[in-house]
């Protein structure tokens, strides 16, 4: 691994136990073992090491839902209720409480949150789509699309407490 890739695994951890709102540069940079210059370094700025940060975060997210899957394509239901279970996990929702900052950061019209977000959120849909056994690919995406919409649901309602409405449904 290299120096600049084990700085970001160190700030990856840092904000998903902590949150965006305390990632700042010198905040991080504590994280990481670095001086702040020497993150500077390594990264043009403090949006480029959010936007890697939350790259590689997503990516760690992917395996950790491929990590729970059992099947290769599933229908929309079983997708579905097998993503209603993972999101209610706890080991998933430290990256979902993450989201949710990210997703507030964006309807604030901050511009490195929208971009960073559209792209997380467009990757996760993928994701979703090439889940789903359904074979007509308009159908498939909007099944995706269905799912996601579901599952965002499902996250706001456990970040306020509510996640026993949920699980009275899977």
């Amino acid at each position: 691994m290299s120096k600049r890739d084990a700085i970001l695994e160190r700030i990856a951890g840092f904000i998903l136990s902590e949150g965006l709102e305390a990632a700042s540069l010198r905040a991080m940079a504590k994280a990481a073992d670095q001086s702040d210059r020497m993150l500077l370094y390594y990264f043009k700025d403090k949006d480029q090491i959010i936007s890697e940060t939350l790259g590689l975060l997503a990516r760690q997210l992917t395996a950790a839902l491929e990590a729970q899957r059992t099947e290769k394509k599933l229908r929309k239901d079983a997708l579905h209720a097998q993503l209603d279970a993972v999101v209610l996990s706890d080991e998933i929702w430290p990256f979902l409480r993450l989201w949710l900052d990210l997703a507030a950061r964006a309807a604030r019209q901050e511009p490195a949150f929208v971009q960073v977000g559209q792209a997380l959120g467009r990757g996760f849909h993928q994701w979703i789509d090439s889940q789903l056994a359904t074979s007509d690919p308009d159908l498939r995406r909007k099944e995706a699309t269905e799912i996601m919409i579901g599952l965002e649901g499902v996250i706001v309602l456990k970040s306020v407490g509510m996640q026993d409405l949920v699980r009275e449904l899977i």
